[in-house]
């Protein structure tokens, strides 16, 4: 073809085909998933080491989830188990994929990006069961004025609630932080009067340190977190690939937690 001149049918036919060969590699290319790296943590039932210890296999509700709708993609998933701050870092840089059970928060969405909701969560507050002072307690409020210590997981979040309550010194001087996850081992040692935890994952805990009748949930003092999700690096999945996982999770009813 000369340029400027009317192109000829053969000319036009190749013009064509190139175009047709370009949007079909840049389809394939928008949906493939390829590796994803996912990060977890000991956090039963939720997320656990696999068979035989290999925690390149974990197992709990989560990763099957994962395994489910990221799979569902023809997603490769690669775990990798670190602590939790350090996770939670690499998501942020860029060098970790996914994060799962995750609550969508306002400072997070500056660096990730979010699923449809696969499941609900509620943290509770676990306390030593001969412990009867606080029985009073309705909320977390009540810890204001009070001398209870509270202990919380580093790094976790407990909901909108509990953000505002730490601007506020009679609460905030109450709060100890753990780093190393659920421990109720603060509860026996009294360094705390109770902690914040999952209800399931707080009875994964209490029958796994043979704590039963020991620690227990507080009757009234919970806080409803509503939906969880999986969470993503801003340039781990295209907005395709986004669409589609959301729409594969929306199908699915949200399995309720108490």
């Amino acid at each position: 073809m000369i340029w400027g001149g009317k192109p000829d049918a053969k000319s036009l036919a190749g013009i064509l085909a190139g175009f047709i060969l370009t949007f079909a590699s840049s389809v394939r290319a928008e949906e493939a998933c390829g590796e994803l790296t996912v990060g977890w943590i000991d956090w039963p039932p939720y997320q656990m080491v696999g068979k035989n210890g290999d925690d390149s296999k974990p197992i709990g509700v989560d990763i099957r989830a994962a395994e489910k709708y990221l799979g569902a993609l023809g997603c490769d998933l690669k775990y990798v188990s670190k602590p939790w701050a350090r996770l939670l870092k690499a998501l942020k840089e860029g060098r970790l994929d996914v994060l799962l059970g995750m609550s969508n928060t306002v400072e997070r969405r500056k660096y990730a990006n979010f699923s449809a909701p696969y499941r609900n969560e509620t943290v509770w507050l676990f306390m030593l069961a001969n412990r009867h002072d606080f029985d009073h307690f309705t909320g977390l409020k009540d810890i204001i004025g009070s001398s209870f210590r509270l202990g919380v997981s580093r790094n976790a979040y407990y909901g909108e609630e509990f953000l505002a309550l730490m601007k506020k010194p009679k609460f905030k001087d109450r709060v100890f932080q753990a780093i190393g996850g659920e421990n109720f081992q603060m509860l026996i040692s009294d360094r705390v009067d109770g902690f914040l935890v999952d209800k399931e994952t707080g009875k994964a805990r209490i029958k796994a340190d043979g704590l039963g009748g020991v620690v227990i949930p507080h009757e009234k003092v919970k806080v409803e977190l509503g939906p969880v999700h999986i969470m993503l690096g801003k340039n781990s999945m295209p907005p395709g690939l986004l669409k589609k996982l959301n729409t594969i999770i929306q199908q699915d009813m949200i399995i309720p937690q108490s």
